[in-house]
């Protein structure tokens, strides 16, 4: 209401705001369906960028095993003779093992745990020392290739 020079003035409108029952049930089959595409999407992107988590634990591993090879007759044959308290990457993600250590060479393997374990293209990332000069860098079946391209930067 509002008063102008005593006298009322009643302002009425027939507008009326809000959603109908119709209009909200589509906007919410629109976000369903948006969710749903975008969700599969969402999870590959997370699984790709945490093998990243795997790529930098390969590699402090490499250069952990180049230290211990400059004093010993041959690569360690596990993670605790490089000092290395558990078998898990920084970010929780692989559990790492060392395999073949040899004075020639060694294999570091990284197996996806928990979330990233759906990672099937991928599982597991190696990282191979080979006669002492060769690095090779593998991923899932593939011993000595990166078909899936998960070592890629």
């Amino acid at each position: 209401m509002r008063y102008l020079k005593g006298q009322t003035v009643v302002c009425t409108t027939t507008d009326q705001t809000g959603w109908t029952l119709n209009e909200l049930l589509v906007s919410l089959a629109l976000m369903a369906v948006l969710a749903a595409v975008a969700l599969p999407a969402f999870e590959a992107q997370q699984r790709q960028a945490r093998r990243s988590d795997a790529q930098s634990a390969l590699q402090q591993l490499q250069l952990a095993q180049a230290r211990w090879r400059g004093t010993q007759s041959s690569h360690a044959p596990d993670l605790a003779s490089l000092g290395w308290v558990g078998d898990l990457s920084a970010g929780g993600h692989y559990r790492l093992a060392i395999e073949d250590a040899s004075h020639e060479g060694y294999t570091l393997t990284a197996i996806p745990i928990g979330a990233q374990a759906r990672d099937n293209a991928c599982a597991p990332m190696r990282l191979q020392l080979r006669h002492m000069a060769t690095v090779v860098l593998s991923s899932g079946s593939e011993l000595v290739g990166d078909p899936g391209r998960c070592w890629r930067q």
